[in-house]
């Protein structure tokens, strides 16, 4: 009987080990795929950019894409899907489908844009929300059109300023609270300008004192290493100073930015 109960506790074991390799195995291909949604390309027309990723987990619903428009022209787009894992990592997927059937005309109107997805999720996701930013970007027009769906405000510099957030109003997609999702913010842009994005995970985890960095400490970052001539080496000082501030501690949800230098 004994003999009989612990080849059944190793039977279970090994079993247990299996669906763990089985649910590791699973996780590393929903990776590479996940990173196979992202923008391939380190060049846009108009744009240099660099980016930082880093999930709570293997994947997670922090996301970005580049919609390449008529005459040059391109849309800049970023989200944060509730939750972490696997399901938040889908619905970034699906939104990424969403934005690819979305009407040519919308993806040139950035109030539009987020409507159009705050509808869809909606009614089909109503159990997920997601933040969000898109960017409009007429290279011909040197113009910047920018609408915010509850996410952190965009922060810009132009060549002779300090980084500074563009505060703009807008609900978190997938409520249908209120026509339109998000006001939009107009203004003309000049070469050397520069735009940081960013998801919430980047400045509300905890150090070990337990403190949370906030979007102030992330303002004094940026303005610190803004006459960093390339934005490459600038994101590496971001990080560096983002691990001087955390320490041993990890990012408590999914954190991503993306640095954008105007041509």
């Amino acid at each position: 009987m004994i003999q009989n109960s612990k080849i059944k506790n190793i039977l279970k074991l090994l079993n247990i080990n299996q669906e763990n390799l089985s649910l590791e195995e699973d996780l590393k291909i929903a990776k590479n795929v996940q990173e196979s949604l992202f923008p391939k390309t380190s060049t846009i027309k108009g744009l240099k950019y660099s980016d930082f990723r880093k999930s709570h987990s293997q994947i997670g619903g922090d996301f970005y894409d580049f919609i390449r428009l008529r005459e040059g022209n391109v849309g800049i787009f970023i989200t944060d899907v509730s939750g972490h894992g696997i399901s938040s990592a889908m619905v970034a997927a699906i939104i990424k489908v969403m934005v690819s059937t979305m009407p040519y005309s919308m993806k040139l109107h950035p109030s539009s844009f987020l409507d159009y997805l705050d509808e869809k999720l909606l009614s089909d996701f109503q159990s997920h929300h997601a933040s969000a930013i898109y960017i409009y970007v007429d290279i011909l027009k040197r113009s910047i059109s920018i609408a915010n769906a509850g996410h952190p405000y965009l922060v810009y510099a132009s060549k002779n300023e300090p980084f500074q957030e563009i505060v703009t109003d807008g609900v978190i997609l997938g409520f249908g609270i209120r026509k339109p999702v998000s006001n939009v913010i107009n203004f003309t842009y000049h070469s050397g300008d520069r735009i940081f994005l960013y998801t919430d995970g980047l400045v509300e985890s905890y150090n070990p004192q337990g403190e949370q960095l906030n979007s102030e400490g992330l303002l004094e970052m940026l303005n610190k290493h803004k006459e960093e001539a390339d934005i490459g080496i600038l994101k590496e000082q971001i990080i560096f100073e983002l691990n001087e501030f955390y320490g041993k501690n990890d990012f408590i949800d999914d954190a991503m930015f993306l640095i954008f230098e105007l041509e």
